[in-house]
């Protein structure tokens, strides 16, 4: 136990290292954009190509990529029906910021952090579900509500997934695992020194993206969008750790990334909806600091 707590402390150091230095001014918030492409485009997916290679996917495991996209659909018809008294830009609001996990960027290196490459595995599948529900689903409904017009938003829904580098190394690994493939040795020696960067630039970019600041009069807004999400989290927590056919590791990580931040891209589809950006980044920043106790404490209470 304690050594959990001591690497889940490290991580939130390197958070720590992150505020420190953009208040020092060595970086700005301007510079999380870099960190997130150094990120997302070359050490996560070196981090996820070393710990998949030698894993051999239980079939049963693929349904971790369904619960991903019900869960995220569930919570942003939850949030559509809620929102419903409010209108259609206020629904547009809660379908974009509800449903949505950033896992790439924050649980995946979390996690990995302190519990190994197999809780990658686990929480990798659920992100395949969790992107196409949140970059896909809910970016196509939330869009529609804020009154863009035309169907186009749906081929940006393809290309948005087509371009992200991490969902195209999930899908490029699924279908390796799929047929029982390996990566040479050569490359996996490559892979391993690069993605054992990834928990600290993950930690790193999370410091300097975080922002607290926000209107006093929008707090109310964000209490209650943020009391939803997290009555929804308690709820499927409880019933995915009693209910779920999974191994006990699984579930764990299952019932962790419930607690994940709100995605990194949601502040950025609810500025291109033309709706309350500051509320949105509030709120994410939020999920961020709740996400670093929570998981870590959901780890230690359920093992």
């Amino acid at each position: 136990m304690l050594e959990i707590a001591a690497r889940a402390l490290s991580l939130v150091a390197i958070v720590g290292i992150g505020l420190g230095i953009k208040r020092l001014g060595w970086v700005s918030k301007d510079d999380f954009g870099l960190f997130a492409r150094l990120v997302l485009g070359i050490t996560l997916p070196c981090a996820l190509l070393t710990s998949f290679n030698d894993y051999h996917l239980d079939r049963a495991l693929l349904g971790l990529t369904v619960l991903g996209l019900v869960l995220n659909v569930v919570q942003q018809g939850i949030g559509y029906l809620l929102a419903a008294r409010r209108g259609r830009r206020e629904q547009a609001f809660t379908v974009l910021n509800s449903g949505t996990y950033n896992i790439g960027a924050f649980a995946t290196p979390y996690l990995s952090g302190f519990m190994g490459p197999h809780a990658m595995i686990y929480s990798s599948l659920f992100d395949i579900g969790a992107a196409v529900g949140s970059a896909g689903v809910g970016y196509g409904w939330g869009m529609g509500l804020a009154g863009e017009p035309g169907s186009h938003r749906w081929l940006d829904t393809g290309r948005m997934l087509a371009r992200s580098p991490v969902f195209v190394t999930y899908v490029a690994l699924l279908l390796l695992k799929l047929f029982d493939l390996r990566l040479p040795d050569l490359l996996i020696t490559f892979t391993s020194t690069v993605g054992a960067a990834n928990p600290f630039l993950a930690m790193l970019m999370i410091g300097i993206g975080l922002e607290l600041q926000l209107h006093p009069s929008k707090y109310a807004a964000a209490a209650r969008h943020l009391a939803v999400r997290y009555a929804f989290s308690i709820l499927a927590a409880v019933a995915c750790w009693t209910l779920l056919p999974l191994p006990a590791e699984a579930r764990v990580v299952v019932v962790m990334l419930l607690f994940a931040p709100i995605a990194s891209m949601v502040p950025g589809f609810t500025g291109r909806a033309g709706l309350d950006v500051e509320l949105s980044a509030f709120m994410t920043s939020v999920t961020l600091v709740i996400g670093i106790v929570a998981m870590p404490s959901l780890y230690l209470l359920l093992n």
